[in-house]
């Protein structure tokens, strides 16, 4: 019994450990952030997918805005819900210079997870889109995520122009980084 108790504590460790890091391709920003490289430019330039209200979605929602911040979270996440308002301030206060957030809520597949989303979202007064995932959503990014949050910026196409960015952030460090890309 204390061999397979001293077995399964560590393979529990071991998963704890690759849950919360990254990989080698991470550079950290200014402000501390992890941000990885190498990630397909025409990341989510292709994909369809349905809101949590239900809508179909695709990369023409992604049109019309200079820079879209695509944040993925859990609802087993507590960094990723205390953000949650900041990204909805960040939503509401760039709106006027081509901007927006639009989530991916990773781990929802069955209706009781697409109700503790909704909740978490009516709790932290989200309005911006949130995304669940879908085969295409997979093959084109959920695969290679290794924790949550993890925050990237898209174009108009879909085409990856900064990030990802593993781990939460506040306000005023997001604020710094979507200056940075909304002027190049």
């Amino acid at each position: 019994m204390k061999k397979f108790l001293c077995i399964a504590l560590s393979l529990l460790m071991l998963f704890a450990l690759s849950a919360c890091g990254g990989n080698d391709d991470e550079a950290t920003a200014p402000d501390g952030t992890t941000a990885q490289t190498g990630e397909s430019k025409g990341l989510l330039s292709a994909f369809t997918a349905e809101t949590l209200d239900g809508e179909q979605a695709d990369e023409s929602i992604f049109e019309g805005k200079k820079v879209t911040m695509v944040n993925i979270w859990a609802t087993f996440c507590g960094p990723c819900i205390r953000e949650m308002p900041d990204l909805q301030r960040l939503h509401e206060d760039y709106a006027d210079k081509g901007f927006q957030v639009v989530g991916i809520v990773c781990d929802v597949y069955d209706e009781s997870g697409v109700e503790d989303a909704k909740d978490i979202e009516e709790a932290t007064g989200v309005k911006y889109v949130s995304l669940l995932p879908s085969a295409s959503l997979n093959e084109a990014k959920l695969k290679n995520v290794t924790s949550v949050p993890e925050t990237l910026f898209v174009n108009e196409k879909g085409e990856l122009i900064a990030g990802p960015y593993i781990g939460s952030n506040s306000y005023e460090g997001w604020a710094a980084i979507i200056e940075d890309v909304l002027s190049e």
